[in-house]
Order: C-alpha cells, then sequence, then structure tokens
C-alpha cells in the first residue's frame, strides 16, 4: 500500500486533467443475483431447440432420407393394396 500511495505521490498530474478525472462518475446499475422463475421459464421458451430429423439426414447427397422416406413409404402402401387384392 505504501507503494503505491508513493508511485501515486511522484507522478505530477496536470491540474485540468485531475479535475476531469475526478468529476467523471457514473451509476452501476444493481444487476439481480437470482434471476425471476418466469425469467427462466420465458428464456427456456425462447431458447433453440435441436432438430429431432438431424440423424435422419444424410449430408453427402442431395436428396436426403428424410425426403425419400414418404416417397418409399407411399410406394410401399401402393405395392400392398395390390397383394392385397390378389389373395
Amino acid at each position: 500500500m505504501d507503494k503505491e500511495k508513493q508511485n501515486n505521490d511522484s507522478v505530477k498530474v496536470d491540474p485540468f486533467l485531475k479535475w476531469h478525472l475526478d468529476s467523471d462518475q457514473f451509476d452501476v446499475p444493481d444487476i439481480p443475483l437470482k434471476k425471476n422463475k418466469i425469467d427462466r421459464f420465458f428464456r427456456y421458451l425462447g431458447s433453440p431447440a435441436n432438430n429431432p430429423f438431424e440423424r435422419y439426414i444424410n449430408h453427402a447427397g442431395n436428396l436426403t432420407v428424410l425426403a425419400i422416406s414418404p416417397i418409399l413409404l407411399g410406394f410401399i402402401f401402393f405395392l400392398l393394396q395390390f397383394i392385397k387384392v390378389s389373395l
């Protein structure tokens, strides 16, 4: 502490600069440490969600498994109708 005081006393400061540094004041707003439950709930609702179909998407080709699967299911149901009629 004595070294800091000694360093501050040894430095000569312009009185105009000292006046400006001493007159500079600002207010620090109080930041609540504990968040409100409603704020936490709204933050949870607003947070981004993971894509549930990410594992089905094939990044290698232009068409994805997710895009092809409805076509395949439609074709399978189409074939099942003819198999059922023939039996």
